[in-house]
């Protein structure tokens, strides 16, 4: 086995490798390094999205040294798959390779796939949990975030579930006259379309899409579409007009049941699902506490009425309030951006 030092670097080169992958597209980002014994990075993989090599079997095509007999190790983020999907099993990849040593960050949640370490070790592997072999915890932590996300949507069954939020100071997202375009600035809108493009399914309720006609889409500030487009969603039994521009275009969800939807957006392989339909559909998702991160863009200006943000969620006390756990804060031409995550939801930190 390597020095501790060499599997701690090994895993945040891997940690680092994983985040070249998509996180779109129902499949975790997953990074590998391959060590020589005495801790030399030999090859470094990563999952490019679904159908391509795992990072196990990236890692292992990109050894080009001619290592020998030597026993070498493979330090991974997420614990070896043991099913065969689109692709063949990693944990028989990383056997016939002649890996020695095998070691993880997280474990695989995935019933399908999970079992990987067990499997490996009944073929007489060294296979182990990072946690058990010394590895930074400040490291191991970075490693286990980098699939967290995609962990927490297995173990539920339904997407991490982000909810947007563009409002005044004073909590106003809606004029008392209606007008609401645009609340926040230029800069607020193009970092919002960015992280449109890193989700799977955009939700809206049918009373923003009648109210607004958007087009849901993800586009930079001179109007090109971005690379990646999430899937448009529009829930709410009200029909979409006919000539509105997502006619045609959105799956409608003829209902109020969000959970519901959710869950069928997971059965779908979308893990990141993000409401950005208004305060009605934003309040429902807070009272369900199906909220696990909210993004929450704040414009330097004060309407003193209207319609708030968020609406009233039934609590009556201080002991009742939804806590949230500030992730990050980011200026934006005068805007201010919060990013929350709810208490308990269970994603490690960047």
């Amino acid at each position: 086995m390597p020095p501790k030092s060499a599997l701690t670097h090994a895993l945040a080169s891997a940690s680092k490798a994983a985040l070249q992958g998509p996180r779109t597209g129902g499949n975790p980002q997953v990074g590998c390094a391959i060590l020589s014994p005495a801790g030399r990075i030999l090859a470094m993989g990563y999952h490019r999205g679904a159908g391509s090599a795992h990072a196990e079997v990236d890692a292992l095509a990109n050894l080009k040294e001619d290592t020998g007999s030597a026993p070498l190790t493979a330090v991974v983020t997420l614990e070896p798959c043991n099913h065969s999907g689109k692709t063949p099993p990693c944990t028989r990849a990383l056997i016939e390779a002649g890996i020695k040593n095998v070691i993880w960050a997280a474990d695989d949640p995935n019933p399908k796939a999970a079992g990987g370490g067990e499997y490996l070790r009944s073929e007489g592997i060294n296979a182990q949990p990072a946690s058990e072999v010394g590895i930074e915890e400040n490291v191991l932590a970075k490693a286990r975030a980098v699939s967290a996300h995609w962990v927490q949507a297995i173990k539920r069954g339904r997407p991490w579930t982000i909810a947007k939020v563009a409002q005044t100071l004073d909590g106003y997202c809606v004029a008392k006259d209606g007008s609401s375009q645009w609340i926040t600035n230029r800069l607020s809108r193009a970092y919002a379309h960015r992280i449109r493009s890193g989700v799977d399914v955009i939700i809206a309720g049918t009373g923003t899409v009648i109210a607004d006609n958007p087009q849901l889409s993800a586009r930079l500030t001179d109007g090109r579409q971005l690379p990646h487009q999430p899937r448009p969603l529009i829930i709410g039994r009200r029909e979409i007009p006919a000539d509105f521009y997502l006619a045609g275009k959105a799956e409608q969800a003829h209902t109020h049941d969000l959970k519901a939807v959710l869950e069928s957006c997971y059965q779908r392989g979308e893990i990141f699902a993000l409401l950005e339909g208004g305060p009605t559909l934003v309040t429902a998702a807070l009272k369900a506490g199906l909220v696990d991160e909210l993004h929450i863009y704040l414009a330097p200006r004060l309407l003193g009425a209207g319609r708030k943000g968020i609406g009233d969620l039934g609590i009556t006390s201080l002991n009742g309030s939804r806590d949230f756990s500030l992730r990050k804060v980011k200026e934006l031409g005068g805007d201010v951006f919060l990013a929350l995550e709810k208490e308990g939801a269970a994603c490690l930190p960047d």
